[in-house]
């Protein structure tokens, strides 16, 4: 009688604790880091120095949150376990900079994105570079925006746009590579 009292209370404990089950998969899942594949881009010679902002371009890829997650929590959970996705980190690395062609030749980065699901343009990040030479730059946001209705479409468009400090004199290799937080 005693057992059946015990396992009695420790049932009503634990639907009290976990009343849905969105919270029973949140505390399960507990969120995990997902890495964006990274992109690659070309930045042409930039000969003159404009007097603002200028279009990088705009690219798109296919990206399937479902599969992420599903790689990342060992086939447990899926797109449908995702209640939030935030910009964690991005690493901007030039892969032919050199002492007159580098980061420092660029004020600021700023990147917006859409999606199949949400056409919306939300602006992911807006950065200003140090006016020092270097070929990398980490940026960790303190503050992102909620992407998570951009990121379960399976189109993803980003649009990048710069504002130049100085001319560049040769095309430059850019790498991104993006880290978000899924919750």
């Amino acid at each position: 009688m005693k057992k059946i009292i015990i396992l009695f209370c420790i049932s009503v404990l634990f639907v009290v604790n976990f009343s849905s089950c969105k919270k029973l998969i949140a505390s399960v899942f507990g969120g995990t880091d997902v890495a964006v594949p990274a992109f690659q881009l070309t930045i042409p010679a930039i000969p003159i120095v404009p007097p603002g902002e200028i279009s990088i371009g705009s690219y798109s890829f296919y990206f399937n949150l479902d599969s992420t997650v599903r790689a990342n929590t060992a086939g447990a959970f899926g797109a449908n376990s995702v209640n939030s996705i935030k910009l964690k980190q991005v690493i901007f690395s030039l892969t032919n900079a050199d002492s007159s062609n580098n980061l420092a030749n660029f004020v600021s980065a700023r990147v917006t994105l859409q999606s199949n699901t949400n056409n919306t343009p939300v602006q992911v990040f807006d950065i200003d570079f140090p006016d020092s030479s270097s070929s990398g730059y980490t940026y960790i946001p303190t503050n992102s925006p909620e992407l998570v209705s951009y990121l379960k479409g399976t189109t993803i468009t980003y649009n990048i746009y710069g504002q130049m400090r100085r001319i560049t004199t040769k095309p430059l290799e850019l790498v991104v590579t993006v880290t978000v937080r899924a919750d």
